[in-house]
């Protein structure tokens, strides 16, 4: 994976110029996440893993910054935002879902259960 191009990938979706600081780690676990689920002998090249962990960045700061978008201050005060928190995590899901498919022949098979004992 390439973190120039994740990093690229995570402004895209996320609609931000630039990258804080504090956004770093939450990029750095994604991949980490990702690194975990490949396959044994799967291509950590493959660009496609950009995308996914790009995506499951976002998902993770969605997920962090949800509770703060309920509100913005204002010159006149605090007023409610009319973003919709459960709507960008839908979404954000939603992306993480598509790119997993995508990656499919990559990831191990997290639907695997034990029938019988």
């Amino acid at each position: 994976m390439v973190q120039n191009q994740i990093r690229s990938l995570f402004l895209l979706f996320a609609g931000e110029e630039e990258l804080p600081d504090a956004v770093q780690p939450v990029l750095d676990e994604a991949v980490l996440e990702v690194q975990q689920a490949l396959k044994d002998g799967a291509d950590e090249d493959d660009a496609r893993l950009n995308w996914l962990a790009a995506a499951v960045a976002f998902l993770r700061y969605t997920e962090i910054t949800a509770a703060r978008d309920r509100a913005a201050c204002t010159f006149a005060g605090t007023i409610a935002q009319n973003t919709d928190a459960a709507q960008k995590l839908e979404f954000a899901g939603l992306l993480v879902q598509a790119y997993r498919r995508l990656c499919r022949s990559l990831l191990e098979d997290e639907t695997f259960l034990f029938q019988t004992v």
